[in-house]
């Protein structure tokens, strides 16, 4: 009821409608359409010119990267060419300084190259800073120094340790790029500067012994930060691990070798089920598995499809392993690999020994790809070059799933 004039009224309330359908609601919100514009009286916008990206990484004030897309992302990597004696090579130093190693040591990674016939340039200034070879601008100035300068055909790191994923931001990508390649060797911490190579340059990399570190040549007992363990020169072979003379022969031979196909025994650990193949072939890459683990959700994280995924490591608890790893297959970087290799994982397992094959036989489980392990390269003894980029083939004793066998890593 309402009230009108101080009388009461009864109204009568109109009924409400029923809904109109979807259909027609859609059909009385449309808006008309507009009749096709006559032939040739169309007006045409002008085009929008975008600048084309600058190539590489764009650093900031505050430390942040943006990233460009890289074109041909399936191309293939470059190799260095074979080096030749009375080349000129050098030494660098991308992570942290010698530490406590002998005074010598860069004096005994240069008569090392020396003795293979090669001019190694003279020794830069030792540098220091916190626990790194230098500022992070002196390391980057002189990686990318050297590695533009065409008269130097090989880049040895001293050591590995840590520091070098934080002079990457600073290198020039475009210009590496369109440099020719050189053979860089390290291993370790330089993992970090080995998958930046792979994104800036698609450029083919040495895993293999650093000259002048902790853990130089595969001799024992060394580790990752440690710095009491340091190769000698010839006149102290006898002081060495079994296993370095073999590493720096082998090292020598992969780098004069116009055509390098080095092959690696390996330990079978996995097998999927049917079907199973009695090879796998792909793209070797890898290197340090909590270096790798470090670039996720960088423009340099490892592409691994397709891949021969290749891990080593020191020092790390079971646990710690089995995170790592559940890292990578939850980053999808276990997603479309070949297979999965294993180097040394020097002290990584527990007391009583044998948690360490317990944990990877139960990540890998279910991989649909064979999982190796043995390899021996990285921080252990001898440390055999790997040569990271290359395609590689990966035979193995197919006599049924998750059953020990041999198998073999052969470059190709």
């Amino acid at each position: 009821m309402t009230r009108k004039l101080g009388r009461s009224v009864l109204t009568r309330r109109k009924p409400r409608s029923a809904p109109q359908p979807a259909r027609a609601r859609t059909r009385a919100l449309s808006f008309p359409r507009k009749r096709p514009a006559a032939q040739g009286s169309r007006k045409r916008l002008p085009a929008r010119v975008l600048p084309a990206p600058r190539p590489g990484l764009q650093a900031h004030a505050r430390g942040t990267v943006t990233a460009v897309p890289r074109s041909g992302a399936h191309a293939p990597y470059r190799d260095w060419p074979a080096l030749r004696p009375g080349d000129r090579v050098a030494l660098f130093s991308p992570s942290s300084h010698q530490g406590q190693a002998p005074p010598d040591s860069i004096a005994r990674a240069r008569e090392i190259l020396a003795g293979w016939g090669l001019r190694p340039d003279d020794p830069a200034p030792e540098r220091r800073h916190l626990y790194l070879a230098g500022t992070d601008a002196e390391r980057a100035g002189e990686f990318q120094r050297l590695y533009l300068d065409r008269e130097v055909k090989a880049l040895f790191s001293t050591r590995g340790g840590y520091g070098s994923a934080r002079i990457l931001p600073l290198l020039d990508r475009a210009r590496i790029a369109a440099a020719p390649p050189k053979a860089v060797v390290g291993f370790s911490d330089v993992t970090a500067l080995f998958a930046w190579l792979h994104w800036a340059a698609r450029v083919t990399v040495v895993h293999g012994p650093g000259l002048a570190g902790p853990g130089a040549h595969g001799v024992a007992g060394s580790s990752r930060g440690r710095s009491d363990d340091v190769a000698g020169s010839s006149r102290e072979r006898s002081e060495r691990a079994p296993g370095a003379e073999r590493s720096l022969e082998a090292l020598r031979s992969v780098l004069f070798d116009p055509h390098p196909r080095p092959g690696y025994p390996a330990e079978l650990i996995h097998l999927p089920g049917e079907p199973r193949p009695d090879s796998v072939t792909g793209r070797l890459v890898g290197g340090s598995l909590a270096i790798v683990v470090t670039t996720l959700g960088t423009p340099w994280a490892l592409d691994t499809r397709g891949a021969i995924l290749c891990l080593e490591d020191t020092d790390e608890a079971p646990y710690r392993i089995d995170r790592m790893l559940t890292h990578l297959r939850q980053a999808g970087r276990l997603d479309g690999v070949r297979a999965v290799v294993f180097g040394y994982l020097r002290r990584c397992d527990s007391e009583p020994p044998g948690l360490l094959d317990q944990v990877l036989r139960d990540v890998f489980h279910d991989a649909p790809y064979p999982v190796a392990t043995g390899l021996p390269a990285g921080h252990g003894d001898p440390n055999l070059p790997m040569l990271l980029g290359r395609t590689a083939r990966l035979d193995f004793d197919a006599r049924g799933p998750n059953t020990p066998g041999r198998a073999h890593l052969q470059i190709l």
